[in-house]
């Protein structure tokens, strides 16, 4: 028994976009294939591979060594913040106006 207000819409932009991603990823499979039959084309890819992963752990290294050495003379420049002559002591402490630690509004009871 269907709904009075119940609407159908089509899916033939969704059906086709799911026939247009498993187009892609047949190609892609038969990219891979087609490269990996030719001729060193397996080592040439993981040498490449090798290079790029060390290039980039090489950029990365370099870059932490410098925010690392960079950080020491903000470091000594920044130097340290404290206020002299200040005591706290828990006898200081106010409770916060119009509020009590019994109230059931504050997780007692």
């Amino acid at each position: 028994m269907a709904d009075a207000n119940m609407k159908k819409a089509g899916t033939g932009k969704s059906a086709l976009g799911l026939v247009l991603i498993a187009i892609g990823i047949i190609a892609i499979i038969a990219a891979v294939v087609w490269v990996l039959m030719q001729p060193g084309a397996l080592e040439t890819l993981a040498n490449v591979a090798i290079v790029a992963i060390l290039v980039i752990f090489g950029i990365i290294i370099i870059f932490y060594a410098v925010v690392a050495l960079a950080a020491i003379p903000l470091y000594a420049m920044k130097g340290e913040q404290y206020q002299e002559g200040i005591d706290y002591s828990m006898d200081d402490v106010q409770p916060v106006k119009e509020s009590s630690s019994e109230d059931p509004k504050n997780g007692t009871s």
